[in-house]
Protein backbone atom coordinates (compact mmCIF):
# COMPACT_ATOMS: atom_id res chain seq x y z
CA UNK A 1 0.00 0.00 0.00
CA UNK A 2 2.80 2.24 0.92
CA UNK A 3 4.54 1.41 -2.76
CA UNK A 4 1.11 2.51 -4.13
CA UNK A 5 0.84 5.82 -2.61
CA UNK A 6 4.59 6.17 -3.31
CA UNK A 7 3.99 5.80 -6.98
CA UNK A 8 0.83 7.56 -7.16
CA UNK A 9 2.66 10.97 -5.79
CA UNK A 10 5.03 10.43 -7.98
CA UNK A 11 3.15 10.52 -10.66
CA UNK A 12 1.26 13.60 -9.93
CA UNK A 13 3.95 15.00 -9.38
CA UNK A 14 5.28 14.35 -13.07
CA UNK A 15 1.63 15.32 -14.50
CA UNK A 16 1.67 18.62 -12.67
CA UNK A 17 5.09 19.60 -14.16
CA UNK A 18 4.34 18.55 -17.45
CA UNK A 19 1.21 20.63 -16.91
CA UNK A 20 3.86 23.20 -15.66
CA UNK A 21 5.85 22.71 -18.75
CA UNK A 22 2.95 23.13 -21.05
CA UNK A 23 1.65 26.66 -19.71
CA UNK A 24 5.34 27.98 -20.07
CA UNK A 25 5.30 26.89 -23.44
CA UNK A 26 2.10 28.71 -24.23
CA UNK A 27 2.85 31.80 -21.99
CA UNK A 28 6.20 32.56 -23.90
CA UNK A 29 4.20 31.75 -26.94
CA UNK A 30 1.07 33.80 -26.55
CA UNK A 31 2.62 36.71 -24.58
CA UNK A 32 3.18 39.90 -25.81
CA UNK A 33 7.12 40.17 -27.05
CA UNK A 34 7.96 42.48 -23.58
CA UNK A 35 6.18 39.70 -21.59
CA UNK A 36 7.94 36.86 -23.01
CA UNK A 37 11.31 38.86 -22.90
CA UNK A 38 11.19 38.92 -19.08
CA UNK A 39 9.89 35.53 -18.52
CA UNK A 40 13.07 34.72 -20.31
CA UNK A 41 14.75 36.50 -18.37
CA UNK A 42 13.83 35.05 -15.44
CA UNK A 43 14.62 31.86 -16.41
CA UNK A 44 17.99 33.42 -17.43
CA UNK A 45 18.64 34.42 -14.01
CA UNK A 46 17.91 31.12 -12.66
CA UNK A 47 14.50 31.52 -10.90
CA UNK A 48 13.35 28.63 -9.32
CA UNK A 49 10.46 27.09 -11.00
CA UNK A 50 7.83 28.56 -7.45
CA UNK A 51 8.46 31.94 -9.16
CA UNK A 52 8.53 31.38 -12.48
CA UNK A 53 4.81 30.25 -11.81
CA UNK A 54 3.84 32.44 -9.42
CA UNK A 55 5.18 35.17 -12.21
CA UNK A 56 3.11 33.11 -15.16
CA UNK A 57 0.06 33.26 -13.16
CA UNK A 58 -0.09 37.27 -12.69
CA UNK A 59 1.04 38.07 -15.64
CA UNK A 60 -2.06 36.60 -17.85
CA UNK A 61 -4.31 39.02 -18.27
CA UNK A 62 -7.97 37.99 -18.81
CA UNK A 63 -7.20 39.51 -22.69
CA UNK A 64 -4.01 36.72 -23.20
CA UNK A 65 -6.52 34.04 -21.71
CA UNK A 66 -9.24 35.16 -24.52
CA UNK A 67 -6.80 34.99 -27.12
CA UNK A 68 -5.44 31.85 -26.12
CA UNK A 69 -7.91 28.89 -25.10
CA UNK A 70 -5.36 26.26 -24.60
CA UNK A 71 -3.38 28.98 -22.16
CA UNK A 72 -6.57 29.69 -20.26
CA UNK A 73 -7.60 26.21 -19.50
CA UNK A 74 -3.52 25.48 -19.32
CA UNK A 75 -4.11 28.27 -16.51
CA UNK A 76 -7.08 27.32 -14.91
CA UNK A 77 -6.15 23.68 -14.31
CA UNK A 78 -2.80 24.70 -12.85
CA UNK A 79 -4.14 26.97 -10.16
CA UNK A 80 -6.03 23.47 -8.77
CA UNK A 81 -3.93 23.36 -5.63
CA UNK A 82 -4.10 19.43 -6.23
CA UNK A 83 -2.10 20.47 -9.76
CA UNK A 84 0.38 22.84 -8.10
CA UNK A 85 3.91 21.40 -7.75
CA UNK A 86 5.38 21.71 -4.63
CA UNK A 87 8.82 22.97 -5.80
CA UNK A 88 9.65 24.12 -2.50
CA UNK A 89 9.47 20.79 -0.99
CA UNK A 90 13.37 19.57 -0.38
CA UNK A 91 14.59 16.69 -2.85
CA UNK A 92 15.65 13.95 -0.56
CA UNK A 93 18.93 13.42 -2.81
CA UNK A 94 21.11 16.89 -2.52
CA UNK A 95 23.12 16.63 -6.14
CA UNK A 96 25.85 18.63 -6.98
CA UNK A 97 24.94 21.05 -9.28
CA UNK A 98 27.04 21.43 -13.09
CA UNK A 99 28.81 24.71 -11.59
CA UNK A 100 30.27 23.06 -8.78
CA UNK A 101 31.53 19.89 -10.78
CA UNK A 102 32.71 22.09 -13.50
CA UNK A 103 36.00 23.06 -12.06
CA UNK A 104 38.54 22.97 -9.34
CA UNK A 105 39.41 25.84 -7.16
CA UNK A 106 41.99 28.13 -8.82
CA UNK A 107 43.76 28.58 -5.56
CA UNK A 108 44.17 25.96 -2.46
CA UNK A 109 43.80 27.49 1.39
CA UNK A 110 43.96 25.46 4.54
CA UNK A 111 40.64 25.68 7.08
CA UNK A 112 42.65 25.17 10.08
CA UNK A 113 43.62 28.30 11.52
CA UNK A 114 41.95 30.52 10.17
CA UNK A 115 38.19 29.81 10.57
CA UNK A 116 36.12 27.76 12.84
CA UNK A 117 32.95 27.85 10.91
CA UNK A 118 33.99 24.78 8.45
CA UNK A 119 37.43 22.30 8.77
CA UNK A 120 36.66 21.76 4.85
CA UNK A 121 39.89 22.69 3.29
CA UNK A 122 37.86 22.42 -0.40
CA UNK A 123 35.11 24.65 0.92
CA UNK A 124 37.46 27.37 1.94
CA UNK A 125 39.41 27.46 -1.33
CA UNK A 126 36.32 27.00 -3.47
CA UNK A 127 35.07 30.20 -1.50
CA UNK A 128 38.57 32.11 -1.67
CA UNK A 129 38.75 31.24 -5.50
CA UNK A 130 35.35 32.99 -6.04
CA UNK A 131 36.16 36.13 -4.06
CA UNK A 132 39.73 36.38 -6.10
CA UNK A 133 37.90 36.11 -9.11
CA UNK A 134 34.99 38.38 -8.71
CA UNK A 135 35.59 40.33 -6.08
CA UNK A 136 39.50 41.24 -5.35
CA UNK A 137 40.14 42.41 -9.12
CA UNK A 138 38.57 45.60 -9.02
CA UNK A 139 38.81 46.46 -5.77
CA UNK A 140 42.32 45.52 -5.35
CA UNK A 141 43.06 46.15 -1.75
CA UNK A 142 44.30 43.31 -0.82
CA UNK A 143 47.72 42.15 -2.66
CA UNK A 144 46.77 38.35 -4.10
CA UNK A 145 50.20 37.00 -3.87
CA UNK A 146 51.06 37.71 -0.44
CA UNK A 147 47.83 36.95 1.23
CA UNK A 148 47.69 33.73 -0.51
CA UNK A 149 51.65 33.09 0.83
CA UNK A 150 50.60 33.97 4.32
CA UNK A 151 47.46 32.05 4.20
CA UNK A 152 48.51 28.81 2.35
CA UNK A 153 51.19 28.73 5.65
CA UNK A 154 48.92 29.06 7.97
CA UNK A 155 50.81 30.78 10.42
CA UNK A 156 48.19 33.15 12.93
CA UNK A 157 51.66 35.67 13.73
CA UNK A 158 51.91 36.02 9.40
CA UNK A 159 51.27 39.77 8.27
CA UNK A 160 49.08 39.29 5.22
CA UNK A 161 46.51 37.55 6.50
CA UNK A 162 44.60 36.83 9.82
CA UNK A 163 41.37 35.17 10.95
CA UNK A 164 39.24 38.62 10.91
CA UNK A 165 40.67 39.07 7.13
CA UNK A 166 40.00 35.64 6.45
CA UNK A 167 36.34 35.39 7.58
CA UNK A 168 35.81 39.11 6.01
CA UNK A 169 36.50 36.91 2.50
CA UNK A 170 34.50 34.06 3.49
CA UNK A 171 31.61 35.78 3.99
CA UNK A 172 31.44 38.05 1.22
CA UNK A 173 32.34 34.84 -1.15
CA UNK A 174 29.27 33.13 -0.02
CA UNK A 175 27.16 35.76 -1.77
CA UNK A 176 28.83 33.94 -4.62
CA UNK A 177 28.51 30.55 -4.22
CA UNK A 178 25.51 28.11 -4.32
CA UNK A 179 26.73 25.44 -1.81
CA UNK A 180 24.09 24.68 0.85
CA UNK A 181 26.71 25.68 3.71
CA UNK A 182 27.71 29.05 2.22
CA UNK A 183 24.21 30.03 3.10
CA UNK A 184 24.36 28.86 6.72
CA UNK A 185 25.78 32.14 8.25
CA UNK A 186 24.30 34.59 6.10
CA UNK A 187 22.18 37.49 7.69
CA UNK A 188 24.22 38.63 10.70
CA UNK A 189 23.97 42.34 9.13
CA UNK A 190 24.33 44.43 12.96
CA UNK A 191 27.81 42.84 12.65
CA UNK A 192 28.92 44.48 9.44
CA UNK A 193 29.22 48.53 10.85
CA UNK A 194 30.91 46.62 13.46
CA UNK A 195 33.78 45.47 10.78
CA UNK A 196 33.30 48.83 8.77
CA UNK A 197 34.32 50.71 11.90
CA UNK A 198 37.31 48.14 12.75
CA UNK A 199 38.52 48.61 9.18
CA UNK A 200 38.56 52.54 9.56
CA UNK A 201 40.39 52.45 12.91
CA UNK A 202 43.41 49.87 11.31
CA UNK A 203 43.46 52.05 7.74
CA UNK A 204 44.47 55.32 10.29
CA UNK A 205 47.13 53.68 11.68
CA UNK A 206 48.57 51.84 8.94
CA UNK A 207 48.65 55.08 6.95
CA UNK A 208 51.30 56.08 9.33
CA UNK A 209 52.95 52.52 9.75
CA UNK A 210 53.58 51.98 6.04
CA UNK A 211 53.81 56.55 5.13
CA UNK A 212 58.19 55.68 4.51
CA UNK A 213 57.64 52.53 3.02
CA UNK A 214 59.52 51.78 -0.53
CA UNK A 215 56.43 51.56 -2.71
CA UNK A 216 58.17 48.78 -5.22
CA UNK A 217 58.78 46.41 -2.51
CA UNK A 218 56.08 43.78 -2.49
CA UNK A 219 55.05 44.73 1.22
CA UNK A 220 55.25 48.32 -0.14
CA UNK A 221 53.23 47.95 -3.78
CA UNK A 222 50.76 45.97 -1.27
CA UNK A 223 50.27 48.95 1.62
CA UNK A 224 49.45 51.50 -1.66
CA UNK A 225 47.35 49.44 -2.98
CA UNK A 226 45.36 48.78 0.42
CA UNK A 227 45.77 52.27 1.59
CA UNK A 228 44.52 53.64 -2.48
CA UNK A 229 41.34 50.97 -2.12
CA UNK A 230 40.38 52.38 1.53
CA UNK A 231 40.38 55.52 -0.17
CA UNK A 232 38.16 54.62 -2.98
CA UNK A 233 35.25 54.17 -0.01
CA UNK A 234 37.07 56.20 2.81
CA UNK A 235 39.58 58.85 2.63
CA UNK A 236 42.40 60.22 0.43
CA UNK A 237 46.00 59.44 1.10
CA UNK A 238 49.33 60.87 0.08
CA UNK A 239 51.23 58.95 -1.98
CA UNK A 240 51.40 58.13 -5.74
CA UNK A 241 49.78 55.38 -7.37
CA UNK A 242 51.91 52.57 -8.53
CA UNK A 243 52.76 51.80 -12.28
CA UNK A 244 49.99 49.60 -14.55
CA UNK A 245 52.91 47.01 -15.19
CA UNK A 246 51.41 43.14 -16.48
CA UNK A 247 53.05 40.21 -14.91
CA UNK A 248 53.37 37.03 -16.38
CA UNK A 249 51.86 35.60 -13.37
CA UNK A 250 49.37 38.27 -13.17
CA UNK A 251 46.19 35.92 -14.71
CA UNK A 252 42.53 36.09 -14.47
CA UNK A 253 40.20 33.11 -15.30
CA UNK A 254 36.28 33.15 -14.43
CA UNK A 255 36.18 30.93 -11.65
CA UNK A 256 34.32 27.86 -11.63
CA UNK A 257 34.26 28.14 -15.48
CA UNK A 258 37.13 26.97 -17.15
CA UNK A 259 38.27 28.47 -19.20
CA UNK A 260 41.95 29.82 -20.55
CA UNK A 261 43.91 32.00 -18.41
CA UNK A 262 43.79 36.18 -19.86
CA UNK A 263 45.86 38.93 -18.61
CA UNK A 264 44.21 40.20 -15.71
CA UNK A 265 44.83 44.24 -16.07
CA UNK A 266 44.58 44.17 -12.30
CA UNK A 267 46.30 47.33 -11.72
CA UNK A 268 45.01 48.90 -15.00
CA UNK A 269 41.60 48.50 -13.36
CA UNK A 270 42.70 49.84 -10.16
CA UNK A 271 45.21 52.83 -11.23
CA UNK A 272 41.98 54.66 -13.30
CA UNK A 273 39.30 53.27 -10.73
CA UNK A 274 41.55 55.46 -8.27
CA UNK A 275 41.42 58.68 -10.59
CA UNK A 276 38.00 58.04 -10.95
CA UNK A 277 37.18 58.20 -7.60
CA UNK A 278 39.32 61.67 -6.76
CA UNK A 279 37.62 63.03 -9.66
CA UNK A 280 34.40 62.14 -8.18
CA UNK A 281 35.36 63.58 -4.77
CA UNK A 282 36.55 66.77 -6.00
CA UNK A 283 33.09 66.79 -8.05
CA UNK A 284 31.22 66.40 -4.72
CA UNK A 285 33.57 69.07 -2.85
CA UNK A 286 32.30 71.33 -6.12
CA UNK A 287 29.08 70.84 -6.33
CA UNK A 288 27.89 70.38 -2.70
CA UNK A 289 30.85 71.19 -0.26
CA UNK A 290 29.46 74.63 0.65
CA UNK A 291 26.40 72.81 2.04
CA UNK A 292 24.25 75.00 -0.91
CA UNK A 293 24.10 74.09 -4.40
CA UNK A 294 25.69 76.84 -6.50
CA UNK A 295 23.77 79.84 -7.38
CA UNK A 296 22.46 78.99 -11.72
CA UNK A 297 24.30 81.25 -13.06
CA UNK A 298 27.41 79.69 -12.13
CA UNK A 299 26.34 75.77 -11.89
CA UNK A 300 26.24 74.86 -15.60
CA UNK A 301 30.11 76.48 -15.60
CA UNK A 302 30.73 73.94 -12.13
CA UNK A 303 29.57 70.93 -14.16
CA UNK A 304 31.24 71.48 -17.29
CA UNK A 305 34.45 71.24 -15.59
CA UNK A 306 33.37 68.32 -14.07
CA UNK A 307 31.99 66.75 -17.17
CA UNK A 308 35.54 67.29 -18.88
CA UNK A 309 37.59 65.77 -16.37
CA UNK A 310 35.12 62.71 -16.81
CA UNK A 311 35.48 62.99 -20.59
CA UNK A 312 39.09 63.08 -20.43
CA UNK A 313 39.61 60.58 -17.99
CA UNK A 314 37.54 57.93 -20.08
CA UNK A 315 39.50 59.26 -23.68
CA UNK A 316 42.36 58.83 -21.66
CA UNK A 317 41.99 54.98 -20.33
CA UNK A 318 44.44 52.53 -21.64
CA UNK A 319 44.02 50.43 -24.81
CA UNK A 320 43.45 47.32 -22.48
CA UNK A 321 40.82 49.21 -20.69
CA UNK A 322 38.70 50.62 -23.93
CA UNK A 323 35.56 48.88 -24.00
CA UNK A 324 36.20 46.86 -27.16
CA UNK A 325 39.13 45.54 -25.74
CA UNK A 326 37.80 44.28 -22.39
CA UNK A 327 38.01 40.41 -21.71
CA UNK A 328 38.07 41.10 -17.95
CA UNK A 329 34.35 41.45 -15.70
CA UNK A 330 36.31 44.07 -13.42
CA UNK A 331 37.22 46.20 -16.37
CA UNK A 332 33.97 46.38 -17.35
CA UNK A 333 32.65 46.93 -14.16
CA UNK A 334 35.05 50.21 -13.98
CA UNK A 335 33.00 51.57 -17.40
CA UNK A 336 29.47 50.30 -15.11
CA UNK A 337 30.78 52.62 -12.10
CA UNK A 338 32.39 55.49 -14.65
CA UNK A 339 27.92 56.01 -15.78
CA UNK A 340 26.83 55.25 -12.28
CA UNK A 341 29.12 58.05 -11.00
CA UNK A 342 27.22 60.14 -14.01
CA UNK A 343 23.88 59.32 -12.95
CA UNK A 344 24.67 60.06 -9.07
CA UNK A 345 26.32 63.41 -9.50
CA UNK A 346 23.70 65.15 -11.98
CA UNK A 347 20.87 62.92 -10.31
CA UNK A 348 21.22 65.36 -8.05
CA UNK A 349 21.03 68.38 -9.77
CA UNK A 350 17.98 67.68 -11.46
CA UNK A 351 16.55 66.95 -8.08
CA UNK A 352 16.45 70.49 -6.83
CA UNK A 353 13.96 71.66 -4.54
CA UNK A 354 11.48 74.15 -5.78
CA UNK A 355 13.26 77.30 -4.26
CA UNK A 356 16.61 76.28 -6.28
CA UNK A 357 14.86 75.94 -9.65
CA UNK A 358 13.88 78.97 -10.73
CA UNK A 359 15.72 80.12 -13.91
CA UNK A 360 17.38 76.66 -13.96
CA UNK A 361 14.53 74.53 -15.75
CA UNK A 362 16.60 74.07 -19.02
CA UNK A 363 19.82 73.09 -17.09
CA UNK A 364 17.47 70.32 -14.93
CA UNK A 365 16.20 69.01 -18.23
CA UNK A 366 19.70 68.36 -19.75
CA UNK A 367 21.20 66.61 -16.46
CA UNK A 368 17.86 64.39 -16.86
CA UNK A 369 18.99 63.64 -20.37
CA UNK A 370 22.47 63.12 -19.29
CA UNK A 371 21.28 60.60 -16.45
CA UNK A 372 18.94 58.73 -18.50
CA UNK A 373 22.15 58.65 -21.41
CA UNK A 374 24.18 57.11 -18.82
CA UNK A 375 21.57 54.73 -17.52
CA UNK A 376 21.45 53.94 -20.87
CA UNK A 377 24.49 53.15 -21.26
CA UNK A 378 25.03 51.05 -18.13
CA UNK A 379 22.37 48.69 -19.22
CA UNK A 380 24.11 47.76 -22.64
CA UNK A 381 27.15 46.90 -19.92
CA UNK A 382 24.57 45.09 -18.51
CA UNK A 383 24.35 43.23 -21.72
CA UNK A 384 27.38 42.93 -22.09
CA UNK A 385 28.34 41.21 -18.46
CA UNK A 386 25.30 38.90 -18.81
CA UNK A 387 26.17 37.56 -22.15
CA UNK A 388 29.86 36.74 -21.25
CA UNK A 389 29.56 35.85 -16.94
CA UNK A 390 26.22 35.58 -15.76
CA UNK A 391 24.71 37.29 -13.10
CA UNK A 392 25.60 34.78 -10.39
CA UNK A 393 29.37 36.42 -10.55
CA UNK A 394 27.70 40.08 -10.05
CA UNK A 395 30.18 42.22 -7.45
CA UNK A 396 28.48 44.42 -5.25
CA UNK A 397 29.79 47.48 -6.57
CA UNK A 398 27.72 46.38 -10.40
CA UNK A 399 25.05 45.94 -8.19
CA UNK A 400 25.09 49.25 -6.33
CA UNK A 401 25.35 50.55 -10.26
CA UNK A 402 22.76 48.89 -10.97
CA UNK A 403 19.95 50.35 -8.62
CA UNK A 404 20.95 53.73 -9.44
CA UNK A 405 20.31 52.99 -12.72
CA UNK A 406 16.73 51.73 -11.46
CA UNK A 407 16.31 54.64 -9.44
CA UNK A 408 17.63 57.27 -12.46
CA UNK A 409 14.80 55.08 -14.88
CA UNK A 410 11.56 55.23 -12.23
CA UNK A 411 10.89 59.01 -12.85
CA UNK A 412 11.00 58.50 -16.87
CA UNK A 413 8.42 55.85 -17.72
CA UNK A 414 6.93 58.56 -19.81
CA UNK A 415 9.33 57.04 -23.18
CA UNK A 416 8.33 54.06 -24.82
CA UNK A 417 11.53 53.07 -24.90
CA UNK A 418 12.64 53.90 -21.43
CA UNK A 419 9.96 51.21 -20.45
CA UNK A 420 11.49 48.46 -21.98
CA UNK A 421 15.01 49.03 -20.70
CA UNK A 422 13.62 49.88 -16.94
CA UNK A 423 11.88 46.24 -16.98
CA UNK A 424 14.92 44.61 -18.08
CA UNK A 425 16.24 45.99 -15.08
CA UNK A 426 14.13 45.20 -12.66
CA UNK A 427 14.34 41.67 -13.97
CA UNK A 428 17.58 41.65 -13.70
CA UNK A 429 17.82 43.30 -9.96
CA UNK A 430 14.57 40.68 -9.18
CA UNK A 431 17.47 37.74 -9.50
CA UNK A 432 20.17 39.73 -7.55
CA UNK A 433 17.92 40.43 -4.88
CA UNK A 434 17.02 36.72 -4.07
CA UNK A 435 21.41 36.90 -3.42
CA UNK A 436 22.12 40.18 -2.35
CA UNK A 437 19.97 41.86 0.57
CA UNK A 438 20.65 45.20 -0.38
CA UNK A 439 19.56 44.44 -3.82
CA UNK A 440 16.42 43.20 -1.90
CA UNK A 441 15.89 46.18 0.34
CA UNK A 442 16.55 48.32 -2.70
CA UNK A 443 13.68 46.60 -4.52
CA UNK A 444 11.46 47.32 -1.80
CA UNK A 445 12.37 50.81 -1.43
CA UNK A 446 11.73 51.08 -5.58
CA UNK A 447 8.31 49.76 -4.67
CA UNK A 448 7.57 51.78 -2.19
CA UNK A 449 8.84 55.18 -3.50
CA UNK A 450 6.70 54.28 -6.59
CA UNK A 451 3.63 54.20 -4.64
CA UNK A 452 4.78 57.16 -2.80
CA UNK A 453 5.21 59.42 -5.69
CA UNK A 454 2.48 58.20 -7.72
CA UNK A 455 3.97 56.55 -9.71
CA UNK A 456 2.22 53.78 -11.89
CA UNK A 457 4.90 50.82 -12.37
CA UNK A 458 4.84 49.19 -16.10
CA UNK A 459 2.17 46.22 -16.19
CA UNK A 460 5.07 44.80 -17.42
CA UNK A 461 6.89 44.65 -14.41
CA UNK A 462 3.70 44.56 -11.76
CA UNK A 463 3.80 40.76 -11.72
CA UNK A 464 7.30 40.75 -11.04
CA UNK A 465 6.98 43.00 -7.91
CA UNK A 466 3.54 40.85 -7.09
CA UNK A 467 6.12 37.61 -7.43
CA UNK A 468 8.83 39.88 -5.30
CA UNK A 469 6.62 39.92 -2.67
CA UNK A 470 5.38 36.82 -2.64
CA UNK A 471 8.29 34.78 -2.46
CA UNK A 472 11.28 37.03 -1.71
CA UNK A 473 10.26 39.92 0.51
CA UNK A 474 9.60 38.34 3.95
CA UNK A 475 7.88 40.06 7.23
CA UNK A 476 10.80 40.41 9.05
CA UNK A 477 13.21 41.90 6.54
CA UNK A 478 12.24 45.56 7.16
CA UNK A 479 14.07 45.66 10.36
CA UNK A 480 16.74 43.01 8.88
CA UNK A 481 17.51 45.81 6.39
CA UNK A 482 17.80 48.65 8.70
CA UNK A 483 20.39 46.57 11.03
CA UNK A 484 22.25 46.37 8.43
CA UNK A 485 22.11 49.34 6.84
CA UNK A 486 21.05 52.08 8.92
CA UNK A 487 21.68 54.69 5.95
CA UNK A 488 18.45 53.47 4.41
CA UNK A 489 14.98 54.04 5.40
CA UNK A 490 11.97 51.61 3.87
Amino acid sequence: MRRKLSHKRKLNELEAEREFLQQLVNTLRDSSDNKALQLLGLIRSQAPPAELQLYIKNAMTDGVRQQSPVGADMYDRTRSPSNTIDFHRPSPHRALTIKRLHSSPVYRVPAESWTSVTKSDEFVSHLVSLWLTWSQPFHNWIDRDLFLRDAQAANLNSQCCSPFLMNCILTEACFYSDHPEAKAALGKGEAVWWHLGQLRSLAADHIEIYSELAPLTPEGRAATNAIWGIYNILMCPDRPLLPCDHGPAETWVPYPREASPVQSHIACVFNNLCELSTINMNASVLVFGSGQIPPPDSLPRTLQKIRVRLARWRDNLPECLILENVIVSHALILHMFYYASIMILWGSIKELGDAAKAGTESMIFAAREVCVDAAESFVRLLRIYRAKWGIDYMCLTTVSCLSTALFTLLSELGDPGRKSVFAELCVVARACSRKWPIMKGLMRMLQLSARKNHVCLLPETHALFVDFEATIWERHDDERFKSIYPNFCI
